[in-house]
């Protein structure tokens, strides 16, 4: 027994010694990488080592963050023997302590409530019974000196009992107070828990006792930022004035303090395996696939947003197609797309909290909003993303000024991204709401022209053309139009589908004025033999009330047969260009200011008396 003691005491020293030294580093997040979907966080702490080995413990970490993203750098001289991230068992074993503890509290408050509201019950009883016992002597009377016994014993009483009702309700409003007081610290517990995130332990070896400097690097996947655009037109003599907007957000449960922001548009969680193509093999042809793909037609893609009634995106909406079983889910921000459209789809837009709309869905960009369930207001919590007070102006469209002012960035541009480096220090709070930065401010040149199809519509479509718009760093988003200050409404940015020439529709402008007309004195309708012969005539004029020069582009239709009993002739257009194919005319018009032009389309129609042709 003494053997084994002395060997234990030679052998502590060496098993001490064996055992690393502990240390807890304080970090700091000085810098923060956002990716259109997450972000890389880099963090720095200093610490003191002895000579040997030390385990760094980092604690606090984001409760999303990627454990196959964690990088450690140091200075030269120590070595990295290991890195190891696990969940904070501590911090949520000790936060669930605390809950119980604020629960059993409000329970002995409410306890206390209880008791004395029971109690207060009590003493109201007495009280009406000591008010209605007034009568007394019976028949005979009474004495004064008994009668003055009786009121200063009624009174006695009575005051003893208001005051006691007096302590009870002060005691019982000071209990609910504490009560209220207690549930909204259980509250913030609870969300510490639900932010309970890693520590990420390191485990060093030095030769020498010194000071180090470490940099602590990891992605997480709650946060990210989209871009948005403010886009002016003055006239059309004048480039688009673009305010490129960044809309940047984070819930990754780590407070980012006056950090170095970099916007990229990269996306770490997109596939880097570039496409293989697999084996083509070769069938017959199979008519009755054909038959069943003819079913659907389809009409193209929709895309849009939806959002509250404050503008504020409503993250994992569902968006059906209505009587199908395709829906999609928007994403984070808000955004979504459906594909392989049938005619005359609907689309049904729901989510928990809202009341659910039905909209027709028509190729292009919509923005949705969603009215508030006042029913489920007391029920369910809606969680989305707004914008900062300070920010409210880039929510609201104004009709004067910008709304934004950008801040100093610099753009690197990486292999496979772009990088914009913020110069300003900012600080974002791990709450999901939008903070808006603007970012870019551009006049980018445009080709203004005009479109109408007044068979249709007497209405002049301004469109903005960009050519070369590669060279401008856009990104897909969402856009605000303004036209000669108004206000227009949204349209989206799709630079995944556009060709070389980027096309925005900046709506109706009525400083173009068109008519069509039929002329009558060209047009008739006769019987020749067997035949109905019908002669239309139609005359479109176009007038520009603005007061520099417009150029439109008119296209209007004559009937194309598809039978050898309908017959299609003396087609005239003149100036126009005309694809007999499909019917269409085009005409290219130039208008100075003031100045009005007239175009117009002719034909003939024969076809069997019997029958009917509507051309109407």
């Amino acid at each position: 027994m003494r053997i084994h003691s002395f060997l234990l005491a030679l052998l502590s020293p060496f098993l001490s010694s064996a055992q690393p030294h502990a240390v807890d580093a304080e970090t700091a997040v000085r810098g923060v990488t956002v990716f259109t979907s997450g972000a890389r966080v880099e963090r720095s702490a200093r610490v003191t080592l002895p000579a040997g080995r030390t385990e760094i413990r980092f604690r606090g970490l984001s409760k999303s963050l990627d454990v196959q993203s964690i990088q450690l750098k140091a200075d030269a001289g120590v070595t990295l023997l290991g890195v190891q991230a696990t969940k904070d068992v501590h911090s949520a074993v000790w936060i669930a302590g605390e809950e119980a503890s604020i629960r059993d509290r409000i329970t002995a408050l409410e306890e206390a409530i209880d008791s004395d509201r029971r109690l207060l019950d009590v003493y109201r009883n007495e009280e009406q019974m000591v008010i209605k016992n007034e009568a007394i002597g019976g028949q005979s009377g009474v004495h004064t000196a008994e009668l003055r016994q009786a009121l200063d014993l009624h009174r006695q009483r009575l005051t003893e009992i208001y005051g006691k009702e007096q302590q009870i309700e002060k005691r019982r409003k000071a209990a609910e107070s504490q009560v209220q007081a207690w549930r909204a610290q259980l509250a913030e517990t609870g969300h510490r828990r639900d932010s309970t995130g890693f520590v990420v332990t390191a485990l060093v070896e030095s030769k020498t006792a010194r000071s180090l400097d470490l940099r602590l690097l990891y992605n997480v996947s709650d946060a990210g930022w989209y871009p948005a655009y403010d886009v002016r037109v003055v006239d059309v003599a004048s480039p688009l004035q673009v305010l490129m907007n960044a809309h940047v957000f984070q819930r990754s449960g780590e407070l980012w303090k006056d950090i170095a922001l970099t916007l990229s548009t990269g996306d770490p969680r997109s596939n880097a395996t570039p496409s293989q193509l697999q084996p083509w093999k070769l069938g017959f042809y199979d008519p009755s696939l054909a038959w069943m793909r003819s079913r659907t037609v389809e009409a193209g893609t929709a895309a849009g947003r939806v959002t509250n009634e404050k503008g504020e995106p409503i993250s994992f909406a569902t968006v059906a197609l209505k009587n199908s079983r395709q829906a999609v889910t928007t994403d984070a921000n808000g955004f979504f797309r459906i594909q392989s459209l049938p005619a005359n789809a609907v689309l049904v837009v729901s989510s928990v909290g809202y009341t659910s709309v039905e909209v027709k869905a028509i190729p292009g960009y919509a923005a949705i909003t969603l009215p508030t369930d006042a029913g489920a207001l007391q029920e369910v919590v809606v969680v989305g993303y707004s914008a900062r007070k300070s920010d409210m102006a880039a929510a609201v469209p104004t009709i004067t000024g910008r709304e934004i002012g950008t801040v100093t960035t610099v753009t690197q541009y990486q292999p496979v991204a772009i990088e914009y480096s913020i110069a300003e220090a900012y600080t974002l709070e791990p709450d999901g709401k939008s903070t808006t930065i603007g970012i870019r401010e551009m006049d980018i040149p445009a080709v203004f022209e005009y479109a109408a199809v007044p068979k249709i519509d007497p209405s002049a479509f301004l469109t903005a053309g960009i050519v070369g718009w590669q060279d401008f760093d856009l990104q897909s988003g969402e856009v605000n139009l303004y036209f000669e200050g108004t206000y227009l409404g949204k349209t989206y940015l799709d630079l995944a589908s556009t060709a070389d020439t980027l096309l925005l529709s900046l709506g109706k402008d009525h400083g173009v004025r068109l008519e069509r007309k039929l002329v009558k004195e060209y047009s008739a309708r006769r019987l020749i033999g067997s035949n109905r012969t019908d002669e239309r005539q139609y005359e479109i004029s176009v007038r520009n009330t603005k007061k520099v020069p417009v150029t439109i582009r008119v296209t209007d239709q004559f009937p194309v047969s598809i039978t050898k009993d309908i017959d299609v002739d003396n087609v005239k257009a003149p100036d126009a260009q005309v694809d007999k194919d499909t019917g269409l005319a085009t005409w290219v018009l130039t208008l100075q200011p003031g100045q009005e032009k007239k175009v117009s389309v002719s034909y003939r129609v024969r076809y069997p008396k019997d029958r009917t042709v509507v051309l109407d």
